[in-house]
């Protein structure tokens, strides 16, 4: 399988910890989703245009993301702390 391209907005890694452990997760999950993109998330939800986005928690964080198999790109949409 082809490995896919992952995209996210600089903005959104204002909120992941400049170091430690729960950087090391969130960044190594995220590049995990370049090599199996068909991983699922934790939950599921569904955005303005009805598509279908997996979240995933890692560590304290959730991280929403949703593919694109045909042009074999990710797309991570947030990344925020995750509710108790």
């Amino acid at each position: 399988m082809a490995r896919y391209a992952v995209y996210l907005h600089f903005e959104l890694l204002e909120v992941v910890p400049k170091r430690g452990a729960q950087q090391k997760k969130i960044l190594g999950f995220i590049q995990s989703l370049a090599e199996n993109p068909f991983d699922k998330g934790d939950f599921t939800d569904k955005d303005e245009t009805f598509r279908t986005r997996q979240i995933k928690i890692v560590g304290d964080y959730a991280i929403t993301y949703w593919a694109d198999h045909p042009a074999k790109i990710m797309m991570i949409v947030d990344i925020s702390l995750a509710d108790n």
